[in-house]
Protein backbone atom coordinates (compact mmCIF):
# COMPACT_ATOMS: atom_id res chain seq x y z
CA UNK A 1 0.00 0.00 0.00
CA UNK A 2 1.27 3.42 -0.96
CA UNK A 3 1.70 6.13 1.64
CA UNK A 4 0.02 9.06 -0.12
CA UNK A 5 -0.63 10.97 3.13
CA UNK A 6 3.05 10.61 4.03
CA UNK A 7 4.14 11.80 0.60
CA UNK A 8 1.82 14.80 0.82
CA UNK A 9 3.25 15.61 4.25
CA UNK A 10 6.79 15.50 2.85
CA UNK A 11 5.77 17.91 0.09
CA UNK A 12 4.28 20.29 2.63
CA UNK A 13 7.47 20.03 4.70
CA UNK A 14 9.43 21.04 1.60
CA UNK A 15 7.23 24.10 1.11
CA UNK A 16 7.64 25.06 4.75
CA UNK A 17 11.40 24.59 4.55
CA UNK A 18 11.88 26.75 1.46
CA UNK A 19 9.65 29.46 2.93
CA UNK A 20 11.54 29.68 6.22
CA UNK A 21 15.06 28.65 5.21
CA UNK A 22 15.32 29.50 1.53
CA UNK A 23 19.13 29.75 1.62
CA UNK A 24 19.39 26.04 2.45
CA UNK A 25 17.56 24.96 -0.72
CA UNK A 26 19.76 25.45 -3.78
CA UNK A 27 18.74 23.57 -6.91
CA UNK A 28 21.04 20.68 -5.94
CA UNK A 29 19.19 20.22 -2.63
CA UNK A 30 15.84 20.21 -4.43
CA UNK A 31 17.19 17.63 -6.89
CA UNK A 32 18.35 15.47 -3.98
CA UNK A 33 14.93 15.82 -2.35
CA UNK A 34 13.04 14.60 -5.42
CA UNK A 35 15.60 11.86 -6.11
CA UNK A 36 15.02 10.55 -2.60
CA UNK A 37 11.29 10.28 -3.24
CA UNK A 38 11.60 8.88 -6.76
CA UNK A 39 12.81 5.58 -5.36
CA UNK A 40 9.47 4.89 -3.66
CA UNK A 41 7.74 1.98 -5.33
CA UNK A 42 4.48 3.86 -5.88
CA UNK A 43 6.03 6.91 -7.53
CA UNK A 44 4.99 6.36 -11.13
CA UNK A 45 4.79 8.68 -14.12
CA UNK A 46 1.73 10.59 -12.83
CA UNK A 47 3.06 11.04 -9.28
CA UNK A 48 6.48 11.91 -10.69
CA UNK A 49 4.92 14.67 -12.80
CA UNK A 50 3.24 16.17 -9.72
CA UNK A 51 6.48 15.93 -7.74
CA UNK A 52 8.28 17.87 -10.49
CA UNK A 53 5.54 20.52 -10.36
CA UNK A 54 6.01 20.71 -6.58
CA UNK A 55 9.76 21.19 -6.97
CA UNK A 56 9.19 23.98 -9.50
CA UNK A 57 6.76 25.63 -7.07
CA UNK A 58 9.34 25.21 -4.29
CA UNK A 59 11.96 26.90 -6.48
CA UNK A 60 9.65 29.86 -7.04
CA UNK A 61 8.85 30.06 -3.33
CA UNK A 62 12.55 29.90 -2.49
CA UNK A 63 13.37 32.66 -4.95
CA UNK A 64 10.51 34.81 -3.67
CA UNK A 65 11.67 34.52 -0.05
CA UNK A 66 15.30 35.11 -1.01
CA UNK A 67 14.42 38.37 -2.75
CA UNK A 68 14.66 41.65 -0.83
CA UNK A 69 11.60 42.31 1.32
CA UNK A 70 10.73 45.66 -0.24
CA UNK A 71 7.41 45.54 -2.03
CA UNK A 72 6.50 42.25 -0.42
CA UNK A 73 3.43 42.07 1.82
CA UNK A 74 4.16 41.43 5.47
CA UNK A 75 4.17 37.77 6.33
CA UNK A 76 2.34 36.38 9.30
CA UNK A 77 4.82 33.67 10.19
CA UNK A 78 2.74 30.65 9.19
CA UNK A 79 4.25 28.58 6.36
CA UNK A 80 0.89 28.21 4.60
CA UNK A 81 0.47 31.97 4.57
CA UNK A 82 3.99 32.28 3.21
CA UNK A 83 3.10 29.86 0.39
CA UNK A 84 0.00 31.91 -0.38
CA UNK A 85 1.99 35.16 -0.38
CA UNK A 86 4.83 33.73 -2.44
CA UNK A 87 2.93 31.71 -4.99
CA UNK A 88 -0.76 31.53 -4.29
CA UNK A 89 -3.01 28.79 -5.59
CA UNK A 90 -0.48 27.57 -8.16
CA UNK A 91 1.61 25.95 -5.43
CA UNK A 92 -1.38 24.05 -4.03
CA UNK A 93 -2.57 22.55 -7.33
CA UNK A 94 -0.02 19.73 -7.59
CA UNK A 95 -0.73 18.73 -3.99
CA UNK A 96 -4.44 18.49 -4.80
CA UNK A 97 -3.66 16.48 -7.93
CA UNK A 98 -1.51 14.08 -5.93
CA UNK A 99 -4.17 13.69 -3.24
CA UNK A 100 -6.78 12.97 -5.92
CA UNK A 101 -4.54 10.35 -7.51
CA UNK A 102 -4.13 8.69 -4.15
CA UNK A 103 -7.86 8.79 -3.51
CA UNK A 104 -8.60 7.25 -6.90
CA UNK A 105 -6.03 4.49 -6.45
CA UNK A 106 -6.24 3.64 -2.76
CA UNK A 107 -9.25 5.40 -1.23
CA UNK A 108 -9.16 6.09 2.48
CA UNK A 109 -11.19 8.35 4.71
CA UNK A 110 -8.01 10.34 5.38
CA UNK A 111 -7.39 11.01 1.68
CA UNK A 112 -11.07 11.79 1.13
CA UNK A 113 -10.93 14.47 3.84
CA UNK A 114 -7.62 15.71 2.45
CA UNK A 115 -9.04 16.12 -1.06
CA UNK A 116 -12.06 17.96 0.36
CA UNK A 117 -9.83 20.49 2.09
CA UNK A 118 -7.35 20.89 -0.76
CA UNK A 119 -10.15 21.27 -3.30
CA UNK A 120 -11.59 24.16 -1.29
CA UNK A 121 -8.17 25.82 -1.03
CA UNK A 122 -7.44 25.51 -4.77
CA UNK A 123 -10.87 26.28 -6.23
CA UNK A 124 -12.60 28.24 -3.48
CA UNK A 125 -15.49 25.80 -3.79
CA UNK A 126 -16.64 22.87 -1.72
CA UNK A 127 -16.40 19.26 -2.88
CA UNK A 128 -18.48 16.44 -1.41
CA UNK A 129 -19.10 18.61 1.64
CA UNK A 130 -22.01 16.67 3.14
CA UNK A 131 -21.08 13.27 1.72
CA UNK A 132 -19.63 10.71 4.14
CA UNK A 133 -16.61 8.76 2.92
CA UNK A 134 -18.45 5.42 3.01
CA UNK A 135 -21.22 6.79 0.75
CA UNK A 136 -18.65 8.23 -1.65
CA UNK A 137 -16.72 4.97 -1.67
CA UNK A 138 -19.84 2.90 -2.39
CA UNK A 139 -20.66 5.19 -5.30
CA UNK A 140 -17.10 5.26 -6.70
CA UNK A 141 -15.94 1.70 -6.15
CA UNK A 142 -14.80 -0.03 -9.31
Amino acid sequence: MADYPGLLAQCEELYAAVCFDAESWPDSALADWIDGLATSSFVDKEIGRELRRIVRAAQKLRDFWLAPASGRPPDHGDWRTRVDIGSGVKAWRPLLAMARLGLAREPTAELFADVKERFRVVTGERWMEDVPFDDWLAENRG
